[in-house]
């Protein structure tokens, strides 16, 4: 009889853990899928990669996020690097993606 309260209590321990388990994952599940958080910095722009596929931008701090630095950032779509060159004033905005990629929403050239 005492097998049987073992295998009971036993079992009662894997279906909590699993429910716990389940429950974790559905909370994860639930946070990836909010909006990401969108930064709004300003900069200079420092360098293009091949085909433009990132810019370089020399920020400034950006509060919450990371101090001042160069960083690589990639557009959403490449139309948006167009009309800039190495050298402008820029103000933009990024999300960062799940795999840590900056990813550009908007970037415009300022006076």
């Amino acid at each position: 009889m005492s097998g049987r309260i073992l295998t009971r209590a036993a079992l009662l321990r894997v279906l909590l853990g699993a429910a716990t388990a389940a429950a974790g994952v559905a909370s994860c599940t639930r946070a990836s899928a909010a909006a990401p958080q969108v930064w709004h910095a300003r900069g200079t722009l420092r360098g293009f990669g091949p085909s433009r596929g990132y810019v370089n931008i020399a920020h400034e701090e950006i509060p919450g996020y990371m101090g001042a630095m160069t960083m690589s950032f990639e557009p959403q779509k490449p139309s948006q690097l167009d009309g800039l060159a190495v050298g402008d004033r820029i103000a933009f905005d990024f999300f960062e993606s799940e795999d840590a990629r900056r990813i550009l929403t908007r970037i415009e050239k300022q006076p």
